[in-house]
């Protein structure tokens, strides 16, 4: 083919290609690509139609082929790194794109493209540092800035991101994204009536905007102007219901709600989700706001018994300071929601053992164990090993899983069950089904109400007994379980009355935990870690949302009056570190004085308990597995129980090691006690002895006695349903000789 055809021919693909016909223009330039081997257009445009047919991995083939042949060809080199970033490989992605940012210095388009591969990266730093050069030569780059602000909101860095964004609109006047992306900060900032004159100006230019209209919603929402900001929601998703669904979405996301069914678009539900998401980020500003919210809502839900979709409300509202029976309020909205989304609240089969009259003896009680924790999460710890305990002649293990992962986690977990069943993939009603299939006869929830739970399935009564144990600190509501295993510490006699189940307690501590947890055996230094190495070091490595403003204060007054101490924290992002060290600081200590840890592995993390001196619980939601992992690791665990169960099960666990001094009846003792222990040293190295010595022998660390314990609890549970009795309160006896 001489050079005139070939012209010929890719002009007539390239009019192919505008017509819409990718195909033939495809086999065009592939014929032409055939005689004229060497020609980096033909495969250039060989690429470009196969990526107009929506076949990206062959239009990247084509597009390499392409620089193969001519190095220069630079329009290929951005299409591959196009190509590799919706392909999801922004490390080669980055690669093309930065060679793009050599051969072309001063670019803006190449170092913004460079900034935004860097964020897909993990590497907000470097992207700052993109988009501050693109900006460098093109002040009024759009992309530029508009990513800058926004990356420096995620960041944590609001004062900066409203100058990005005001700069934005200065120069793009009629930029509705400008505008949105300012009344964003401006939310963000807390500065809602200038939020809502931003956002107004933004739907102004785009009325129909989904995402406009949602984020005004919002902000009306945090105005208290509910009607307003229905209407605005509703219009969203008229408007385009997949955006709206999608924002909603997002924002749910991030309070652990997996399930899109459960999203809501009530205002008042969604002002305080979006507060309690604050606080997750130890960003107190509006707590006092929130708490009259939640108390006002509690007392509306009581009131009209109304529905609550907003599963992430009470998970986070374990850390404030509710009542029990006001938190009982919100688990029985949501049940009630999942009531209504399961379609059904009648059962769907009965047990094998009430088809033969519930005359059976002898036969196996068949446990399945609910959970979307069977995966790289710290409860997957303790699944494993009391699954792997349980008495196989009385008893047979199915495990239904709600979350689809992979890891040594789970492999033991299935290992350690007789019946292992992923149903993450599956409707409830299909799960629902699944467990009645498999004739479960006590079905044990491991979740509540906590992100990938399903308690639709509870809803649909698969199974003849219905247990709740572990999990979600509280009450599920609307007797969608028969009973909850606990115990008298954690919940004491007096707390039956904001419990919808029937309580079992057994003896010592409900709480089990895998007494084959391997510790590193390393010697960790402190100044590997950041802490002095003569300072007194306090710890709390609880997550961050629980750590609330009247445990920080005590801890900082300490940190203020033992000269040299600092305080070991869990570190939970860059946001809420800017905000405890802010806090720090407006309570009269330096914000260097806060250490935060990052994340290790599990062994290395325990193994690293040793650079601490003491362990404090946060006081409304408090430490759980974290403080069996601190005292497996030697580290002494000073807790305050408080009237809820997720603020008590911190002392059932120290009570349960035989340390009754850790327990503290109230706030001002339990400052007091951190005092003295932090200034006299022969006490607190007495406490560590006695813990090295319980450690080997305590009820808390006999793992197979609290399976034993558990197992008897199952037994008693279902004689009395084979007997036709109604679930009810009881206690498990104990075995004799066996605590501290």
């Amino acid at each position: 083919m001489d050079d005139l055809s070939a012209n010929s021919g890719l002009e007539t693909a390239v009019a192919m290609l505008q017509a819409g016909h990718g195909s033939d223009a495809e086999s065009r330039a592939l014929r032409v690509a055939e005689a004229e081997p060497s020609s980096a257009r033909a495969w250039q445009i060989v690429g470009i139609a196969r990526h107009q047919q929506g076949r990206p991995e062959a239009a990247l083939a084509a597009f390499q082929r392409a620089l193969t042949l001519d190095a220069q060809l630079d329009e290929a080199r951005e299409a591959c790194a196009t190509l590799l970033f919706g392909l999801k490989r922004p490390k080669a992605a980055l690669a093309m794109t930065e060679e793009l940012v050599c051969r072309y210095p001063g670019t803006a388009k190449f170092m913004t493209d460079a900034g935004v591969l860097h964020e897909a990266l993990g590497a907000p730093g470097a992207a700052l540092a993109n988009y501050d050069d693109a900006l460098r030569y093109s002040k009024t780059d759009f992309r530029a800035r508009l990513n800058r602000g926004v990356l420096l909101a995620r960041l944590g860095r609001l004062e900066d991101a409203l100058r990005d964004s005001q700069a934005l609109v200065r120069a793009y006047a009629g930029s509705a994204a400008a505008y949105y992306n300012m009344a964003d900060v401006l939310l963000r900032l807390d500065r809602y009536t200038d939020a809502l004159v931003a956002v107004e100006k933004a739907r102004k230019l785009q009325p129909e905007a989904a995402n406009i209209l949602m984020l005004r919603g919002l902000v009306l929402a945090m105005l208290n102007r509910d009607s307003e900001a229905a209407a605005s929601f509703s219009r969203a998703r008229e408007h385009d219901a997949e955006v709206a669904r999608r924002y909603r979405l997002a924002a749910a996301s991030a309070a652990g709600l997996a399930d899109e069914d459960r999203l809501t678009f009530d205002p008042r539900q969604i002002r305080l989700a979006r507060l309690l998401e604050r606080q997750k980020a130890c960003d107190w500003g509006e707590r006092g706001r929130l708490v009259d919210g939640m108390r006002a809502m509690t007392a509306a839900l009581k009131l009209s018994s109304a529905p609550l979709e907003e599963m992430g409300l009470y998970l986070t509202a374990l850390s404030l300071p509710l009542k029990a029976e006001e938190l009982q309020v919100l688990a029985h909205g949501l049940a009630l929601a999942a009531q209504t989304r399961a379609g059904s609240d009648s059962p769907l089969r009965v047990s094998r053992h009430e088809k033969a009259g519930m005359q059976i003896t002898g036969k196996k009680i068949r446990l399945g164990f609910l959970s979307p924790n069977f995966r790289e999460h710290p409860s997957a710890q303790l699944h494993w090993r009391h699954f792997a305990l349980r008495d196989r002649n009385r008893f047979e293990v199915f495990a239904f899983s709600l979350h689809r992962s992979e890891g040594r986690l789970r492999e033991r977990i299935i290992e350690s069950c007789d019946v292992f069943r992923e149903v993450s993939e599956l409707s409830s009603r299909e799960i629902a089904a699944r467990i009645a299939l498999d004739e479960i006869d006590i079905l044990v929830d491991l979740a509540g109400h906590k992100d990938f739970s399903r308690p639709e399935v509870l809803a649909l009564r698969p199974a003849p007994l219905q247990v709740s144990y572990l999990g979600l600190p509280g009450t599920i509501g609307c007797e969608l379980v028969d009973y909850r295993l606990t115990d008298a510490n954690a919940t004491p006699l007096e707390a039956d009355g904001s419990w919808s189940e029937k309580l079992v307690r057994l003896p010592n501590t409900a709480w089990v935990y895998n007494d084959l947890e391997e510790i590193a055996d390393v010697a960790p230094s402190r100044d590997a870690f950041g802490l002095p190495e003569f300072g007194f070091v306090f710890c709390c490595f609880n997550a961050n949302y629980k750590i609330e403003p009247d445990a920080f204060s005590a801890w900082m007054r300490l940190l203020n009056r033992i000269q040299g101490s600092v305080l070991w924290l869990l570190d939970g992002g860059d946001v809420a570190q800017g905000n405890l060290r802010r806090e720090a600081v407006a309570r009269g200590v330096s914000a260097d004085r806060l250490v935060f840890a990052p994340r290790i592995l599990r062994a290395d993390h325990l193994a690293r308990h040793a650079c601490a001196d003491l362990f404090l619980d946060t006081f409304y939601y408090g430490a759980h597995t974290t403080a069996a992992d601190a005292l497996w690791a030697g580290l002494p665990v000073l807790t305050c129980p408080g009237s809820t169960m997720a603020s008590r099960i911190g002392a059932s666990i120290v009570l349960a090691t035989g340390l009754p001094e850790l327990v503290a009846p109230d706030h001002a003792a339990y400052e007091a006690m951190a005092l003295r222990l932090a200034t006299h040293p022969q006490e607190l190295a007495a406490l560590r002895g006695k813990l090295a010595h319980n450690r080997t022998q305590c009820a808390m660390f006999d793992t197979a006695q609290r399976v034993r314990e558990l197992d008897r609890a199952f037994e008693i549970m279902w004689q009395r349903h084979l007997a036709g009795l109604p679930p009810e309160n009881f206690a498990v006896p104990s075995e004799l000789g066996t605590s501290v």
